[in-house]
């Protein structure tokens, strides 16, 4: 009983002297955690541990405060103390967070998250919220980060905490930053600023400007950066909150460094020293850093090596990937002007082993394929009157919003595009889009895969040399070689043959295609798009899709959503149609009837635009008046099931004939329409329908012959 005494004064002792007297709190945490594994009670044990814990966290000792945090855990699991073990979740996720380690942070706070939903008291369960959205962003899953923070920026408001309102916004803010959408960055770092102002938290509002600077620093607008880091470090001198005084002068160093301003970059990085508490191995690390490198570019290369070697003896201990990165980066510039050619060389080693392992999440922010369809519901933002250059292309609802800055984002980079969606979504049309912003006046080649038999679609897309097979008489170019200096558009890659797609996958390593019968090779430089409505990696699961050629094509990825998921869009695609159709038609439409327009937002579209715009274009065609009403529609939609079910026959081979025969009437209909507008004229009916004097014949002859 005295041990354990004993052991909690000395843990209130520890946390008296946090402020003052870091260095001898740690001494005396680092005594007290050899003593708690002789407690025998394991509730007090699991407590000791615990708060031990919470001690190493406030003195930035994160790996250690992590141990203990998972001993207290796996004590508290045993006794089934659900309350503890939820904090547990929580701290281990927090700790997990502040080393960068982020896959086992959003393990753990999923965890705290979903467990801590049913607790009365909120603050683990928002807390583990706003941990969590910086999680997946830091992994790259924007979807899922914003998904949590807009669930918590919606929680906030019911609970009227203002606290989580602005952390919410601030970091819902840095994520949009993190993909390059920095208009709406902004947009949410102002709303917490303006919330901010009028909270009675001067850190919180320093922390607001910081975060804001920081998205200036990323648009290149430096003056506005260095402008909101100097109110940021205003606060924070005046609040004597020396950690992030610290941070604050690094970052305005760090704009100095890139406007190779180096001697006010020195200036600030060691006020940074000053103020940094050199215990928190985190923080201090990268303002060692950058005091190596900074004293490198002006010349000072001892001094410089000083703070290197100092900075590679933290990273190496800490073990954070993106810390480590620069600081090899650096150790190498300065090793190599030092002519200590083996050192460069291990850093440049060491540099690209880190850079190499992180690329994917590096790529994933540079061109952010931001999927964020699944939280319509918790986003909600008018884009009535955003403009984008893609008038074929019709969608205001958030969603398309978000395929068209993809569009924007992907379309300068060289590279290749995976469309997906469902069949009649528009996946063409996004494909075209895509190449007229990269190299409007090149070839756009598109081939289907599935519409060509696949004994002809090896010709068809490698073309093939004069005497291949019977009746080759001469050379043809195939479509990939027609795709030269543009964009091969692939529609159905999810129907090319296994054989075809080995030969494709060549064309994309050796960037070359060799014709059917011919031994020598074309080079060929093109941008592949192409498009699916297939589950490619169900396909790669069931062997009928090469994995290898996947990755290949599925560089980026833009998903195109199912009509029934943007039914906003309905009525300007109704519009658009009608337009569209009036002019092919010779008709005076001005509008869909109200009634017509619910009942168009009531089908679930099965076949998507493509089936609207069909609906669109019989209903402008059989329509006598100004305005489509709704049984225009509905005769449409249930002609076949209402006039017809009764008569349906029980023999398939007479139903087969029944079903000719229904589609010979329509097509009849549609031809007597046509004759009826155009006054009985066949060739200005031939014109509005687009159709040749021979097919009207045929349809009118089958029907009189019957």
């Amino acid at each position: 009983m005295k041990r354990k005494d004993d052991i909690n004064k000395s843990i209130e002792k520890i946390k008296k002297n946090l402020k003052d007297s870091p260095k001898e709190s740690l001494k005396l945490a680092v005594k007290v955690s050899g003593q708690i594994s002789l407690i025998e009670d394991d509730a007090e044990r699991a407590k000791l541990y615990y708060d031990l814990g919470i001690s190493y966290h406030q003195l930035s000792e994160f790996l250690k405060a992590n141990s203990l945090f998972k001993q207290a855990l796996k004590i508290f699991e045993l006794l089934g103390d659900k309350t503890n073990i939820i904090k547990c979740y929580y701290y281990v996720g927090d700790t997990f967070m502040r080393t960068n380690s982020f896959d086992e942070a959003i393990k753990y706070l999923t965890l705290s998250f979903n467990a801590s939903s049913t607790l009365d008291d909120k603050k683990f369960h928002t807390n583990s919220a706003l941990n969590l959205g910086r999680a997946y962003d830091e992994v790259g899953n924007y979807e899922k980060s914003l998904e949590t923070l807009f669930y918590l920026l919606n929680e906030s408001k019911k609970e009227d905490n203002t606290r989580n309102i602005i952390a919410a916004l601030t970091n819902i803010g840095n994520n949009f930053n993190s993909v390059g959408l920095y208009d709406r960055a902004i947009k949410y770092h102002q709303k917490a600023l303006e919330i901010s102002e009028t909270y009675d938290d001067q850190i919180l509002l320093a922390s607001v400007f910081l975060n804001i600077g920081l998205t200036h620093t990323s648009t290149k607008d430096y003056d506005l950066s260095y402008q909101y880091y100097q109110k940021a470090l205003t606060i924070f001198k005046k609040e004597n909150h020396k950690k992030f005084i610290a941070y604050s002068l690094n970052n305005i160093g760090e704009i100095y460094i890139i406007q190779k301003k180096y001697e006010s970059a020195l200036t600030y990085f060691l006020q940074a020293e000053q103020y940094i508490d050199k215990s928190d191995k985190y923080s201090w690390s990268p303002i060692l850093c950058n005091l190596g490198e900074v004293y490198f570019y002006i010349g000072k290369f001892d001094t410089a090596l000083s703070y290197i070697d100092q900075a590679i003896e933290l990273v190496e201990e800490l073990n954070v990937k993106t810390i480590k990165l620069n600081t090899f980066k650096v150790a190498n510039e300065i090793y190599f002007k030092l002519d200590d050619f083996a050192k460069a060389y291990k850093y440049q080693k060491k540099y690209f082993e880190i850079k190499e392992s992180i690329l994917n999440i590096e790529t994933a922010r540079k061109i952010a394929n931001v999927q964020m369809q699944k939280i319509d519901n918790l986003f909600i933002e008018d884009n009535a009157d955003k403009k984008f250059d893609f008038p074929e292309i019709i969608g205001r609802s958030k969603i398309m919003n978000d395929v068209f800055s993809m569009i924007n984002m992907v379309a300068e980079h060289n590279v290749n595009v995976m469309i997906t969606g469902p069949t009649g979504s528009g996946k063409e049309l996004v494909a075209k889009a895509i190449h007229r912003k990269y190299k409007k006046n090149s070839p756009f080649v598109a081939i289907n895969c599935s519409a060509i038999p696949e004994h002809l679609l090896e010709s068809e897309l490698f073309g093939y040399a004069k005497g291949a097979f019977t009746g080759a008489d001469k050379n043809k170019k195939g479509k990939i070689e027609m795709a030269n200096n543009g964009t091969l558009f692939l529609d159905e890659i999810g129907d090319m043959p296994l054989s075809l797609q080995s030969k494709m996958l060549r064309v994309i390593q050796e960037r070359t295609v060799t014709p059917v019968g011919s031994t020598k090779p074309v080079p060929v430089s093109i941008r592949i798009i192409s498009a699916t409505h297939r589950d490619l990696q169900e396909m790669i699961d069931n062997s009928e899709f090469r994995e290898d050629l996947f990755y290949r094509l599925n560089v980026i990825k833009i998903e195109i959503p199912a009509l029934k998921e943007r039914k906003i869009d309905i009525p300007p695609l109704v519009n658009h149609f009608i337009g569209k159709y009036n002019k092919k038609f010779s008709k005076k439409i001005k509008t869909v009837s109200a009634d017509a327009l619910n009942y168009l937002l009531s089908l679930p579209w099965q076949g998507n635009i493509r089936e609207l715009e069909n609906e669109i274009e019989k209903a402008v065609l059989l329509c006598g008046q100004d305005t489509l009403h709704i049984e225009l529609f509905v005769a449409a939609a249930h002609k076949t099931e209402t006039a017809s079910i009764d008569e349906f026959p029980i023999d398939w081979s007479d139903y087969k004939l029944f079903k000719t025969k229904m589609g010979d009437d329509l097509d009849l209909k549609y031809v007597n329409k046509l004759l009826n507008v155009s006054d009985q004229d066949i060739p200005k009916a031939c014109e509005l329908g687009k159709l040749n004097k021979s097919q009207i014949y045929r349809i009118l002859k089958k029907k009189i012959s019957e």
